[in-house]
């Protein structure tokens, strides 16, 4: 398979089945998220998963606003970082969110991005035990769609977003 079938078959799911993630499928969505490329090569993202009924509830009542895929989802991945071990840490966190997402897309699981504010990170870290000095953007809830969203397609594709040498 081609790296850009994932990428054309990767949308934002919100709706999710019930059903389990095995742990295993798990791990190995999260190694494509820890062997992303970092600042410096430094390897410092680590992830936090949440599979138990009361953790993604307590994470849903932390996170405003509202959105039910958050307790729904039968994972949720917390990608994390310290500054200290990061020059780029936003940066580092974000491209091993997007690994994660190609790969969960081509193990036929769906996920979507939920920003996180750095009011609503520091009730995270609280609730969760994560060092004071780690920085987190994001949450990634990681389940089967409910439904199969539809796949992006070349009439998505605009040529004239493309600026050779100069803009």
């Amino acid at each position: 398979m081609a790296i850009i079938d994932p990428i054309l078959k990767r949308r934002s799911v919100r709706e999710y089945k019930n059903d389990p993630v095995a742990h295993t499928d798990i791990e190995e969505i999260i190694k494509a998220g820890e062997f992303a490329p970092t600042a410096v090569d430094n390897r410092a993202v680590e992830f936090v998963v949440i599979k138990s009924e009361e953790g993604r509830k307590a994470l849903y009542d932390i996170i405003e606003p509202k959105q039910d895929f958050i307790k729904e989802a039968p994972v949720l991945i917390i990608p994390v970082i310290s500054p200290k071990k990061s020059v780029l840490p936003i940066q580092d966190l974000s491209v091993a969110s997007e690994n994660i997402f190609i790969q969960a897309t081509a193990m036929g699981l769906g996920t979507v991005w939920r920003n996180i504010d750095p009011k609503t990170a520091e009730k995270m870290k609280s609730y969760l035990k994560i060092p004071e000095e780690y920085v987190l953007i994001n949450l990634i809830p990681l389940g089967y769609a409910e439904t199969e969203p539809e796949p992006h397609s070349d009439k998505d594709f605009s040529g004239e977003k493309i600026h050779y040498e100069a803009w």
